[in-house]
């Protein structure tokens, strides 16, 4: 579906969210079943009315369970549809509360601040997804799984805080070290390579507008 590809590598950004342990492992079954129920209207996510119903759907899971991580999640993916960044802020927030460590969260907010014109707040949160990966990465072997995407988000980070020549040397370092001769290797050097370069402008029309994306 386009509208879903266009806005599915700002979602990736995140991905690792969805793997850390939720604060409540055990969320309420009706709000589990109305997540159900609004992720349904993915497939109709061109339809303003079938977001808003989605919305609608999420916004009584999550008031029913305060603490569902995965409905405030699919939420998101609404939002942006219809380009509602503040209230996608105001969810990924709520995200943020529930996962106070995870960088790719700050890294989103800080990308939904840049869109409605807060850089201030933008920084504020680029700077502290940069925090959390630099800690991690300083201890986290090379050959660890998620040792590409934090690098990646790292970078990502760093454009956005207009440090691109920090960026690139990474993004460079990272390429040259990804295999080529195995498939998975080859996705994610096109996918780095897509980072190279890239402006703080032209990395926040890459993630919202472009309908080329390397995923």
């Amino acid at each position: 579906m386009k509208v879903l590809k266009t806005i599915l590598p700002f979602l990736l950004l995140i991905f690792n969210s969805c793997r850390q342990k939720t604060l409540k492992s055990n969320p309420n079954q009706i709000a589990v079943q109305l997540n159900s129920q609004a992720m349904t209207l993915v497939a109709h996510l061109e339809n303003s009315d079938s977001s808003m119903k989605a919305i609608s759907l999420l916004d009584k899971a999550t008031s029913i369970d305060s603490n569902y991580f995965v409905g405030y999640l699919n939420k998101l993916i609404f939002l942006l549809q219809m380009k509602q960044y503040d209230k996608a802020i105001v969810t990924n927030n709520k995200l943020i509360e529930l996962r106070p460590l995870s960088h790719d969260l700050y890294l989103r907010s800080g990308m939904l601040y840049e869109l409605i014109g807060d850089t201030i707040s933008a920084s504020q949160h680029f700077n502290k997804s940069l925090k959390i990966i630099n800690v991690v990465l300083d201890t986290m072997n090379k050959n660890n799984k998620d040792f590409v995407m934090l690098t990646t988000n790292q970078a990502i980070n760093l454009i956005m805080l207009e440090d691109s020549t920090k960026a690139n040397m990474i993004l460079k370092e990272l390429y040259n070290a990804q295999p080529n001769d195995i498939e998975f290797g080859k996705v994610e050097k096109k996918y780095i390579q897509s980072l190279i370069n890239k402006s703080k402008q032209e990395l926040l029309y890459y993630l919202y507008n472009s309908d080329k994306k390397v995923f």
